[in-house]
Protein backbone atom coordinates (compact mmCIF):
# COMPACT_ATOMS: atom_id res chain seq x y z
CA UNK A 1 0.00 0.00 0.00
CA UNK A 2 2.80 2.43 0.92
CA UNK A 3 4.56 1.75 -2.41
CA UNK A 4 1.33 2.38 -4.29
CA UNK A 5 0.72 5.67 -2.46
CA UNK A 6 4.32 6.70 -2.98
CA UNK A 7 4.16 5.97 -6.71
CA UNK A 8 0.82 7.74 -7.08
CA UNK A 9 1.99 10.91 -5.31
CA UNK A 10 5.20 10.99 -7.34
CA UNK A 11 3.21 10.58 -10.56
CA UNK A 12 0.90 13.38 -9.38
CA UNK A 13 3.92 15.61 -8.87
CA UNK A 14 5.18 14.86 -12.39
CA UNK A 15 1.71 15.62 -13.73
CA UNK A 16 1.55 18.96 -11.91
CA UNK A 17 5.02 19.80 -13.20
CA UNK A 18 3.96 19.07 -16.77
CA UNK A 19 0.71 21.06 -16.48
CA UNK A 20 1.75 24.08 -14.41
CA UNK A 21 5.57 24.19 -14.77
CA UNK A 22 7.83 25.21 -11.89
CA UNK A 23 7.12 28.92 -11.62
CA UNK A 24 3.34 28.73 -12.00
CA UNK A 25 3.07 25.92 -9.47
CA UNK A 26 5.02 27.97 -6.91
CA UNK A 27 2.78 31.00 -7.59
CA UNK A 28 -0.36 28.89 -7.06
CA UNK A 29 0.95 27.46 -3.78
CA UNK A 30 2.10 30.87 -2.54
CA UNK A 31 -1.36 32.29 -3.15
CA UNK A 32 -2.85 29.60 -0.87
CA UNK A 33 -1.18 30.73 2.37
CA UNK A 34 -2.95 31.00 5.71
CA UNK A 35 -1.68 31.34 9.29
CA UNK A 36 -2.27 27.71 10.27
CA UNK A 37 -0.45 26.30 7.23
CA UNK A 38 2.35 28.82 7.66
CA UNK A 39 3.07 27.57 11.17
CA UNK A 40 2.47 23.91 10.30
CA UNK A 41 4.88 23.80 7.35
CA UNK A 42 7.39 26.00 9.16
CA UNK A 43 7.50 23.31 11.87
CA UNK A 44 7.27 20.17 9.71
CA UNK A 45 10.06 21.23 7.36
CA UNK A 46 12.65 20.68 10.13
CA UNK A 47 11.99 16.93 9.89
CA UNK A 48 14.09 17.10 6.74
CA UNK A 49 16.91 19.05 8.37
CA UNK A 50 20.25 17.23 8.27
CA UNK A 51 20.80 17.54 12.01
CA UNK A 52 17.41 15.93 12.73
CA UNK A 53 17.75 12.95 10.36
CA UNK A 54 21.29 12.16 11.56
CA UNK A 55 20.13 12.38 15.19
CA UNK A 56 17.37 9.85 14.45
CA UNK A 57 19.90 7.59 12.70
CA UNK A 58 22.19 7.68 15.75
CA UNK A 59 19.26 6.82 18.03
CA UNK A 60 18.31 3.91 15.74
CA UNK A 61 21.84 2.49 16.06
CA UNK A 62 21.09 1.84 19.73
CA UNK A 63 17.75 0.22 18.84
CA UNK A 64 19.14 -1.95 16.02
CA UNK A 65 22.90 -1.77 15.54
CA UNK A 66 23.03 -3.49 12.14
CA UNK A 67 20.23 -1.56 10.43
CA UNK A 68 21.05 1.64 12.30
CA UNK A 69 24.57 1.67 10.86
CA UNK A 70 23.19 1.05 7.37
CA UNK A 71 20.76 3.96 7.77
CA UNK A 72 23.60 6.21 8.91
CA UNK A 73 25.76 5.18 5.92
CA UNK A 74 22.79 5.71 3.60
CA UNK A 75 22.29 9.24 4.95
CA UNK A 76 25.98 10.05 4.56
CA UNK A 77 25.98 8.86 0.93
CA UNK A 78 22.75 10.76 0.30
CA UNK A 79 24.09 13.98 1.83
CA UNK A 80 27.38 13.89 -0.08
CA UNK A 81 25.62 13.10 -3.36
CA UNK A 82 23.04 15.88 -2.89
CA UNK A 83 25.69 18.47 -1.98
CA UNK A 84 27.80 17.59 -5.04
CA UNK A 85 24.74 18.01 -7.24
CA UNK A 86 23.69 21.29 -5.57
CA UNK A 87 27.07 22.96 -5.35
CA UNK A 88 28.97 21.54 -8.32
CA UNK A 89 26.77 20.03 -11.03
CA UNK A 90 23.75 22.36 -10.71
CA UNK A 91 25.34 25.30 -8.90
CA UNK A 92 23.67 27.76 -11.31
CA UNK A 93 20.14 26.68 -10.37
CA UNK A 94 18.49 29.42 -8.32
CA UNK A 95 15.66 29.20 -5.79
CA UNK A 96 12.18 30.76 -6.05
CA UNK A 97 13.20 33.91 -4.14
CA UNK A 98 15.61 34.75 -6.97
CA UNK A 99 12.98 34.42 -9.69
CA UNK A 100 10.23 36.12 -7.70
CA UNK A 101 12.43 38.90 -6.30
CA UNK A 102 10.26 41.66 -7.80
CA UNK A 103 7.08 40.20 -6.28
CA UNK A 104 8.79 39.88 -2.90
CA UNK A 105 10.06 43.45 -3.00
CA UNK A 106 6.70 44.96 -3.92
CA UNK A 107 4.88 42.94 -1.24
CA UNK A 108 2.93 40.72 -3.64
CA UNK A 109 4.61 37.53 -2.41
CA UNK A 110 3.46 35.89 0.82
CA UNK A 111 6.32 35.67 3.29
CA UNK A 112 6.44 33.75 6.57
CA UNK A 113 7.95 35.31 9.69
CA UNK A 114 11.12 33.54 10.76
CA UNK A 115 11.72 31.81 7.41
CA UNK A 116 14.92 33.00 5.78
CA UNK A 117 14.83 32.73 2.00
CA UNK A 118 17.92 31.67 0.10
CA UNK A 119 18.68 32.26 -3.55
CA UNK A 120 21.33 29.72 -4.54
CA UNK A 121 21.67 25.92 -4.69
CA UNK A 122 18.09 25.04 -5.48
CA UNK A 123 18.39 21.68 -7.27
CA UNK A 124 17.78 19.15 -5.81
CA UNK A 125 16.02 19.68 -2.47
CA UNK A 126 18.29 18.49 0.33
CA UNK A 127 15.55 18.44 2.98
CA UNK A 128 13.36 16.28 0.75
CA UNK A 129 16.17 13.85 -0.06
CA UNK A 130 17.11 13.58 3.64
CA UNK A 131 13.63 12.82 4.93
CA UNK A 132 12.95 10.31 2.14
CA UNK A 133 16.30 8.62 2.76
CA UNK A 134 15.49 8.28 6.47
CA UNK A 135 11.86 7.22 6.02
CA UNK A 136 12.52 4.68 3.25
CA UNK A 137 15.39 3.24 5.29
CA UNK A 138 13.10 2.75 8.30
CA UNK A 139 10.38 1.27 6.07
CA UNK A 140 12.80 -1.40 4.84
CA UNK A 141 13.24 -3.05 8.24
CA UNK A 142 10.07 -2.02 10.08
CA UNK A 143 7.20 -3.69 8.29
CA UNK A 144 4.23 -2.95 10.56
CA UNK A 145 0.95 -2.64 8.71
CA UNK A 146 0.42 1.12 8.41
CA UNK A 147 3.72 2.48 9.73
CA UNK A 148 5.46 2.62 6.30
CA UNK A 149 2.45 4.46 4.86
CA UNK A 150 2.65 7.10 7.60
CA UNK A 151 6.38 7.54 6.96
CA UNK A 152 5.84 7.96 3.22
CA UNK A 153 3.12 10.55 3.83
CA UNK A 154 5.37 12.39 6.31
CA UNK A 155 8.18 12.48 3.75
CA UNK A 156 5.89 13.92 1.07
CA UNK A 157 4.52 16.54 3.47
CA UNK A 158 8.06 17.63 4.32
CA UNK A 159 8.86 17.77 0.61
CA UNK A 160 5.78 19.88 -0.06
CA UNK A 161 6.74 22.20 2.80
CA UNK A 162 9.83 23.21 0.82
CA UNK A 163 7.60 24.52 -1.97
CA UNK A 164 5.13 26.12 0.43
CA UNK A 165 7.98 27.95 2.21
CA UNK A 166 9.35 29.20 -1.15
CA UNK A 167 12.63 27.38 -0.60
CA UNK A 168 12.39 25.10 -3.62
CA UNK A 169 10.58 24.47 -6.88
CA UNK A 170 8.49 21.37 -7.56
CA UNK A 171 11.22 19.84 -9.74
CA UNK A 172 13.73 20.23 -6.88
CA UNK A 173 11.42 18.31 -4.56
CA UNK A 174 10.71 15.56 -7.11
CA UNK A 175 14.44 15.09 -7.68
CA UNK A 176 15.03 14.96 -3.92
CA UNK A 177 12.25 12.38 -3.60
CA UNK A 178 13.80 10.17 -6.25
CA UNK A 179 17.36 10.40 -4.94
CA UNK A 180 16.33 10.00 -1.30
CA UNK A 181 14.33 6.87 -2.19
CA UNK A 182 16.88 5.14 -4.45
CA UNK A 183 19.98 5.57 -2.26
CA UNK A 184 18.64 3.67 0.80
CA UNK A 185 17.27 0.90 -1.42
CA UNK A 186 20.69 0.43 -3.03
CA UNK A 187 22.48 0.73 0.31
CA UNK A 188 20.37 -1.95 1.98
CA UNK A 189 20.49 -4.23 -1.07
CA UNK A 190 24.20 -4.07 -1.86
CA UNK A 191 26.13 -2.47 1.00
CA UNK A 192 24.51 -4.02 4.07
CA UNK A 193 25.20 -7.63 2.89
CA UNK A 194 28.85 -6.66 2.42
CA UNK A 195 29.02 -5.28 5.95
CA UNK A 196 27.40 -8.44 7.35
CA UNK A 197 29.79 -10.74 5.44
CA UNK A 198 32.75 -8.65 6.57
CA UNK A 199 31.66 -9.03 10.18
CA UNK A 200 31.25 -12.81 9.77
CA UNK A 201 34.76 -13.09 8.37
CA UNK A 202 36.16 -11.19 11.36
CA UNK A 203 34.19 -13.38 13.79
Amino acid sequence: LSLAVMGFLFFLGILFLAIFQNNNFSIIINASHNNFLDQFFKFITFFGDGRFVFLIALILIFANKKHGKTILISLIINTVFIQVLKRVVFSNQFRPSFYFKNLIEDGSWNLIDGVELYEKFSFPSGHTASIFCLCISICIFIKKKYFPLLLVLLAYIVGFSRIYLSQHFLIDVLAGTLIGSIIPLLTFKYLEPLLINKKKIKD
